[in-house]
């Protein structure tokens, strides 16, 4: 079986679960069509370069559907496989005018919301024919298919939630974690990964900070992650006179071992198709404060993960980051729970499971 993966630019999150699926399904040949800055990452899979760019730019999109269009005819692919609603344009188009009949998508974001009422009547007349040129949508949770299913029949959409591989969490003991960052063991230390932009929250999350660390002098937070808000939001935690209590990090390969020095899993997103990073905090037996957001929803269990509040609040946030650091058996029982209903909801072994009976049901 042939698969050529059409990958959008991607990091983070996204990259997380193609490798995933490249670990898991390494018996299949895939080929990975992709910007060049990922070239390193697809690592010994076969990779061919294409010039895909977010948001819409006639000139480059058209240049990129005529050498898909070349490249997918001299593949002769089983299953053509476009990960990002991008990738899915450009590969539908590229597709066109016959169907394919293995063509997948897999819709790892919310779909986006228009600015004006033309905007969104364009976007979802795109939206409503490129999807009807595609086999199946694996939508990563079930908040992102019903969004989905407004413009595609309820048939061809399945939901398959991301997972991970919760062995290899909460294996390092906190004093060593801790000590690699320069923390004290007695300080309380709050984290979060992320993608450094707007949508993520950060900001309301500094501004929760500055709020806690009058009643709580000696703790931290820890941001892992990079992007374009970075140095913004730097500059932002010195002016609220944090410039001691909080570290960005980055982008690290070792989120395991700091999440193991954490007290608690942060999240203010303001919104989110599914998130690994939560995932990766409860199988790290963290409780969890995160936006109140339907997707997350699928994941945390409230009261019984950690706490949900509303996107954008930062008195909210820091009142149930507080609830969480000043019950610490409570934080204990929440991190406990997390850990099992990862373990029995979101395993690793299940998202590459099902993904891989889709491919082979796409066979003729």
């Amino acid at each position: 079986m042939k698969i050529v993966w059409v990958v959008r630019p991607a990091e983070g999150g996204i990259l997380q679960h193609l490798e995933q699926l490249l670990q898991g399904i390494g018996d299949l040949e895939i080929v990975v069509v992709a910007p060049p800055s990922l070239q390193d990452w697809a690592g010994t899979r076969r990779f061919v370069s294409l010039d895909l760019v977010d948001g819409l730019r006639p000139k480059e999109d058209l240049r990129a559907t005529h050498q898909l269009r070349r490249l997918l005819r001299q593949e002769k692919a089983n299953v053509v496989h476009a990960h990002g609603l991008k990738a899915a344009l450009i590969t539908a188009l590229a597709l066109a005018p016959t169907n394919h009949p293995g063509f997948l998508f897999t819709a790892h974001n919310a779909l986006p919301q228009a600015s004006s009422k033309l905007t969104q009547w364009v976007t979802e007349s795109a939206q409503r024919w490129m999807f009807s040129r595609m086999n199946m949508i694996i939508s990563v949770s079930d908040t992102v298919r019903s969004q989905i299913i407004r413009f595609a029949p309820e048939r061809k959409v399945l939901t398959i939630h991301n997972g991970i591989a919760s062995t290899k969490f909460g294996q390092k003991p906190l004093e060593v974690s801790r000590a690699s960052l320069g923390l004290e063991l007695d300080s309380r230390v709050v984290g979060t990964v992320a993608r450094l932009i707007p949508s993520k929250g950060i900001a309301t999350l500094l501004k929760a900070m500055s709020l806690l660390v009058r009643v709580m002098p000696r703790l931290h937070l820890v941001v892992v992650g990079d992007g374009p808000e970075r140095s913004k939001l730097e500059q932002y935690a010195h002016g609220l006179g944090l410039a001691q209590q909080v570290k960005f990090l980055g982008w690290r390969d070792d989120v395991p071992d700091l999440m193991a020095g954490w007290d608690c899993f942060v999240l203010p997103s303001q919104s989110e198709g599914f998130n690994l990073s939560v995932l990766e905090a409860m199988a790290s037996r963290l409780p969890v404060v995160v936006s109140d957001l339907p997707s997350l929803r699928e994941a945390v269990v409230p009261g019984r993960s950690g706490q949900l509040v509303p996107p954008g609040s930062a008195p909210d946030l820091a009142a149930a980051l507080l609830y969480v650091l000043k019950a610490p058996d409570k934080a204990r029982a929440m991190g406990e729970f997390n850990r099992q209903h990862v373990e029995t909801y979101f395993g690793e072994d299940r998202m590459v499971r099902c993904t891989r009976a889709l491919y082979e049901g796409l066979l003729p």
